[in-house]
């Protein structure tokens, strides 16, 4: 029972950390200010409940996917590791993602939905909780990050006041480096299964 309380708590700050809703804030609030009040929570609803329905997708597929391509827990930490070293580098180096403006509905699609929440790295982390912890601590996992970022995006203008803006960019580059260390931790991993340490 310690073990799996564990395991959804470890699984919970992993999601937490790639998902980074607080580092989405800046750009939700940039992609919906000239929105009312209801469409903005529209769009936010929008917004979290692709993100779930995505990261529930490949939470529940996951194993067939493997399977069918032949891939093993030491090869997906590889990827999945150097898939979030680039993320984090590209969210350090504030290389440019080029998302543009739409329609509220495709706006709450792309980018905030994905790829700004359930992006590749966030969906590599789902497969990962999914093959290490099980299908049942995915859910979870994803299910409380949802709440999260539900919450945390819907205060977005609170935080913003609170952080202000530089302490928001404090914060996106501390959790952009936590990935960095996540994804050298999953590298290694990998490694070392492949090579039978």
């Amino acid at each position: 029972m310690q073990e799996t309380l564990v395991d959804i708590l470890k699984s919970i700050v992993m999601l937490f950390i790639v998902l980074d809703p607080i580092g989405t804030t800046p750009y939700y609030q940039a992609f919906t200010a000239r929105l009312s009040s209801g469409e903005r929570a529209r769009v936010l609803r929008l917004t979290i409940v692709v993100a779930a329905l995505m990261l529930l997708a490949f939470a529940i597929i996951g194993d067939a996917i493997f399977r069918l391509l032949n891939i093993t827990l030491a090869d997906f930490r590889i990827a999945a590791g150097l898939l979030l070293l680039i993320a984090s580098l590209a969210l350090l180096l504030e290389v440019p993602l080029g998302f543009l403006r739409g329609e509220p509905e495709r706006m709450a699609i792309v980018p905030l939905a994905t790829p700004l929440l359930a992006g590749p790295a966030a969906i590599s982390v789902t497969l990962l909780i999914k093959y290490t912890a099980g299908p049942h601590v995915a859910v979870i996992a994803i299910t409380v990050n949802m709440v999260l970022a539900y919450v945390i995006l819907a205060l977005s203008d609170s935080i913003a006041r609170l952080l202000g803006r530089q302490g928001l960019l404090v914060l996106d580059k501390f959790m952009s480096l936590l990935m960095a260390a996540l994804a050298v931790s999953l590298i290694r991993q990998g490694v070392e299964e492949t090579l039978g340490y």
